[in-house]
């Protein structure tokens, strides 16, 4: 359940999707680092827990193509996914929302989604918000596309911050 230094993945997915969130709804700017991450570590989040989140995020903005896909609504695909009635045994609605939620704000795009829920099959039983947040967490910070380049991310040790 805890990765290195006490750091809960699903805490770290959390802090992602809130940054993706507010860079998304609000047009945050990142540019602040050290009072946003003061900020964070006053509602409980370690260094290690920030540091991973922002680096996740700014290795995604790294890339513009990808940084521009943040301001589009991934809503405007004409495309929509309906669960297999199997898939609906597997995936409890709300870890299904999470998920949506997640390739709305661009933190997934639609293959990754399809890789999660696949993954998620694999399981047999049913899968809640945490353990889809444990199962994306796994495949963005250490397997998908979007993971490390050099192929394994480790948390920020916290001598070495972001800010």
């Amino acid at each position: 359940m805890f990765g290195e230094e006490g750091v809960v993945p699903q805490r770290v997915m959390g802090l992602v999707m809130h940054l993706l969130r507010e860079i998304r709804e609000n047009r945050m700017e990142l540019d602040d680092v050290e009072l946003i991450s003061k900020d964070l570590l006053g509602q409980g989040y370690t260094e290690s827990e920030i540091n991973a989140a922002f680096t996740w995020v700014f290795n995604r903005l790294d890339d513009a193509s990808q940084a521009d896909s943040l301001y589009e609504a991934s809503t405007s695909s004409k495309s929509f996914r309906v669960l297999h009635p199997a898939e609906h045994a597997i995936l409890k609605p709300a870890a299904y929302g999470q998920l949506l939620e997640m390739q709305t704000i661009g933190m997934l795009g639609l293959e990754d989604t399809e890789r999660i829920i696949e993954r998620a099959m694999t399981f047999g039983s049913q899968l809640g918000e945490e353990e889809i947040r444990m199962l994306v967490h796994t495949y963005l910070f250490e397997e998908g596309p979007r993971g490390p380049v050099n192929g394994d991310m480790q948390f920020s040790q916290p001598s070495s911050t972001v800010h």
